[in-house]
């Protein structure tokens, strides 16, 4: 149910004046934008003679609000006999009978379920809010359940953070929880921490602490330094437990705050838990490692380094959240890499300037293939400067806050690649570079091989050789190992389709060399002279005939097909043997003509 139709509800259920009741959360309260400024006047205040009392006028005095100063500096009202809080200025009359009138409609609510409010475990934080229609806004706490709850049903979508599965009862009070120590961080008023809370939350930090030393993949949100630093804090808390301490009150309701918000967005306590910072727990790791085709498409342009860059996007952007200490670490490394292309591009630039300049010296005025080359080098080359520079003051300043950086990682990652997008755009600085390179070496390359000197051809076309084939060599197991596994499966593909198409045609050469082999064998054997005319047997493509008989005699043709050889049926095995001839000849003297 949304904010609008909930407030519709409360109206008619509870209405005070023309103010509706719409439940929030504590995270809600806009205590940073409140839109309040100072009057710029340049009147200075006198101070009287021996004046020593400097308490600010209120039109509540004689109620039991008083007014509080956050750790930070921002004001704010509480009932301390009532246990109610709030951040509208009740200093004003106007203000504060409403906010009386709404705490006893709430309280009505809340006993009509059974709840009996005042209370010296509950809590009760309103909001006067006027916009477009006046608006009350609550949520009750429940200081020993750790939660908040509401007299109206609703579904608090801030809270739950675009957070997707969540359905479980107990991921829903981690939630709950999360809310509660941010009330505690906004309002520490006459709070302490006990002795549980104190070993609750060393236990979280020294886990933490732990984790992120022996796990490259720890769902700590903090760095190894910042986690000693705790540790630091927590050795001084130690000397105020169960003592009531505003600003330590603060730090430790942080400090559970943080550790809760991690909890509930890594499903911590459920089945399907995350348990490295890399891990999905919505898609299997092959759906994850699906890439889109125009990112195959360019890997092959730009030298497969959004292959590269993509891996390690999708470690680092898992499931929409961000994991702050490995983002940091992710945007340095690629600062530092587009530093050292904008280096690279640099000497490049300067390096296919000089060399322009010779080619220049010895062409005419048609253009020749190394100029051309040259040309698209320098093209490429500023190309990449400029990628580099605009890439790196564009992610210089994405690397500080968490909340920051998933909005714009959701912004940017919103299309119909995703995170494919970003890679394919942090790797243009590395592409441009290379083609710079290449283009490049054709130029270097047409000017050596258009001497005619053969001294020069002699002594530079080995050299060539041997740099070309050590420089391949990594590059090849570069794509072997890493960047282009999908090639690597293409070659081994064609490889395996071409040995089975060169076994096949083994296979049929040695059987119809064995074929021939058993055809030598057989001789040709002519019992006589064959006479035109008088009897003829026509083999059938590819047989082998054996004409037996005298002169003037009549024939009898055996022929030895290559089906008989495949199926190994012998015809005429007696050939070449006396017997074998008389039990073959069947004719009879011819009459002369």
């Amino acid at each position: 149910m949304s904010s609008l139709s909930l407030s519709t509800q409360a109206t008619s259920t509870g209405k005070t004046q023309t103010r509706m009741f719409t439940p929030f959360t504590a995270s809600e309260i806009d205590r940073y934008g409140r839109g309040k400024f100072i009057k710029p006047t340049k009147d200075l205040p006198k101070i009287t003679v021996a004046q020593r009392t400097f308490d600010d006028t209120s039109d509540a005095e004689d109620t039991d609000w008083k007014a509080c100063t956050h750790p930070e500096g921002a004001l704010y009202f509480c009932d301390i006999q009532r246990r109610i809080y709030t951040d509208s200025d009740v200093r004003d009359r106007k203000k504060q009978r409403t906010i009386d009138k709404c705490i006893t409609r709430l309280s009505e609510l809340a006993g009509s379920h059974s709840i009996t409010f005042p209370s010296s475990s509950l809590e009760l934080v309103l909001e006067l809010v006027n916009r477009k229609r006046k608006e009350c806004r609550y949520y009750f706490v429940d200081v020993e359940k750790r939660l908040l709850f509401w007299m109206h049903e609703w579904v608090p979508e801030k809270m739950y953070a675009n957070l997707r599965g969540v359905t479980e009862r107990s991921h829903i009070k981690i939630a709950l929880e999360m809310q509660y120590w941010t009330h505690c961080e906004l309002y520490p008023h006459k709070r302490m921490f006990d002795t549980a809370l104190y070993r609750e939350l060393s236990g979280l930090v020294i886990h933490a602490n732990a984790e992120s030393i022996t796990s490259d993949t720890s769902l700590a949100p903090f760095e190894s330094a910042e986690l000693s630093k705790m540790m630091d804090i927590m050795r001084v808390l130690q000397d105020s437990i169960e003592q009531v301490n505003d600003p330590l009150m603060c730090v430790v309701a942080r400090f559970m705050c943080i550790f809760s918000r991690i909890h509930f967005l890594n499903f911590h306590g459920q089945p399907c838990a995350r348990l490295d910072v890399d891990h999905s727990i919505y898609h299997p790791d092959d759906r994850r490692q699906h890439m889109s085709f125009l990112l195959r498409i360019l890997s092959v342009f730009l030298f497969c380094a959004p292959l590269r860059y993509v891996e390690v996007l999708k470690s680092v952007w898992v499931d929409e959240t961000v994991n702050l200490p490995r983002w940091r670490a992710f945007v340095g490394r690629v600062i530092d890499e587009w530093g050292g292309f904008t280096i690279y591009s640099t000497v490049m630039l300067a390096v296919d300037i000089s060399l322009l300049a010779i080619i220049n010296s010895n062409t005419t005025r048609i253009q020749s293939v190394g100029e051309v080359a040259i040309y698209m080098s320098v093209v490429c080359t500023v190309g990449s400067i400029v990628a580099s520079v605009l890439l790196t003051g564009m992610w210089r300043e994405k690397a500080e806050n968490a909340e920051g950086v998933a909005k714009y990682m959701n912004e940017i990652t919103d299309t119909l690649i995703g995170v494919d997008h970003m890679a394919i755009m942090f790797s243009v600085p590395f592409g441009l570079l290379i083609w710079s390179m290449t283009s490049f070496v054709v130029g270097f390359l047409h000017l050596i091989f258009s001497s005619t000197y053969p001294p020069t051809l002699a002594t530079t076309a080995p050299g060539i050789t041997l740099v070309t084939v050590l420089v391949a060599w990594p590059v090849w197991v570069a794509i072997d190992r890493r960047l282009c596994g999908w090639m690597k499966s293409m070659v081994d593909i064609w490889q395996r389709a071409m040995r089975v198409g060169w076994g096949r045609k083994a296979r049929n050469e040695r059987s119809v060399g064995g074929w021939r082999e058993r055809e030598a064998s057989i001789s040709r054997i002519s019992v006589g002279t064959t006479e035109r005319g008088i009897l003829g047997t026509r083999g059938r493509p590819g047989s082998v005939t054996g004409s037996l008989g005298g002169e003037g005699r009549k024939t009898v043709s055996f022929v030895k097909t290559r089906e008989d050889v495949e199926t190994g049926l012998e015809v005429g095995t007696g050939f070449g043997t006396e017997s074998g001839v008389q039990s073959l000849q069947a004719s009879e003297d011819a009459s002369e003509p």
